[in-house]
């Protein structure tokens, strides 16, 4: 079973071009099904309607899996199991078994401009004020990742990924999901920001590499981990903590507060669906009902 999936991720590695994070987050899905099947004696053969949700209650008990996290790992399965059938390795697709949990229709978290700005010029003034040379060269740095997730709207895996040699006169070239590319314009702040950083950036780095944002990871760049870290910690500075994906829907929301069209958003944010970048909608709607409700005097 696992020459099976040592197959489907160099297929996914060298036919589909997915990133590593995302090969990873399809072996880490498929080897829970695996090691389920292995545990029950089972085979990827056997695997059925009954098998499926026994799997589910499994993983659910054993992780605490929100239904957006389950959701995944059967849409990784499912693209296994289609992968496996149609090379003939399995004589029937599993994948059609695969009932999806439903989701919360949660609204997307972001900030409100004012605090923004003022979580903005704390970063600013925490690079004037610090004596210490080398948390200084940190908070230029952390002070830019900031300033491209707002103007930029990037997810955080095409963040750590970006390379100096993405940044082409005024444009950043982006490789999104499914190794789509995009191009996206620099705001002249963010234009700013990336020059002041890149004086510095020699300063910090632990080994060569083309990487923009660098730090101490093996490659030389800065983690996932290490960003979602900074980014909670300045936004809880203004108590609006929020995750690197929320600077994401901030600036989306922003942009259609502002009156940009939502093609254009949706452009910008490399969706491929409309229906996707049209959450924004609702929750700027939602927004504008909550401001309503709180100061109109017959609301």
């Amino acid at each position: 079973m696992y020459e099976m999936l040592d197959n489907f991720l160099e297929y996914l590695r060298l036919n589909k071009r997915y990133s590593e994070n995302t090969i990873e987050a399809y072996a880490r899905d498929i080897s829970y099904l695996i090691e389920f099947l292995l545990e029950n004696n089972q085979k990827i053969e056997d695997i059925n309607s009954k098998l499926l949700r026994d799997f589910s209650i499994h993983i659910n008990k054993k992780r605490q899996l929100k239904p957006s996290s389950l959701r995944r790992i059967f849409s990784s399965l499912k693209s296994f199991s289609k992968f496996l059938y149609k090379n003939n390795l399995i004589s029937k697709n599993f994948g059609k078994y695969i009932v999806y949990p439903k989701l919360p229709n949660n609204l997307p978290k972001f900030m409100d401009e004012d605090k923004i700005i003022n979580m903005l010029n704390y970063i600013e003034n925490q690079i004037i004020s610090n004596k210490n040379p080398k948390k200084s060269l940190k908070k230029i740095r952390d002070n830019t990742i900031i300033f491209t997730f707002y103007l930029t709207g990037l997810r955080i895996s095409e963040l750590v990924e970006l390379k100096i040699s993405d940044i082409v006169n005024d444009t950043l070239v982006v490789k999104g999901k499914g190794g789509k590319s995009r191009v996206l314009p620099i705001h002249p702040l963010l234009k700013e920001k990336i020059n002041e950083y890149l004086k510095i950036r020699k300063l910090l780095m632990t080994k060569e590499t083309n990487l923009l944002f660098v730090g101490n990871t093996r490659n030389g760049g800065i983690s996932q981990r290490q960003v979602r870290n900074l980014v909670y910690k300045y936004t809880s500075i203004v108590g609006n903590k929020i995750n690197p994906h929320g600077l994401r829907h901030t600036f989306a929301t922003h942009l259609l507060n502002d009156g940009n069209d939502i093609r254009v958003i949706q452009d910008l944010l490399g969706h491929s669906s409309i229906g996707t970048t049209q959450r924004y909608i609702h929750t700027s709607l939602k927004r504008l009902k909550d401001i309503y409700k709180k100061y109109h005097p017959h609301a």
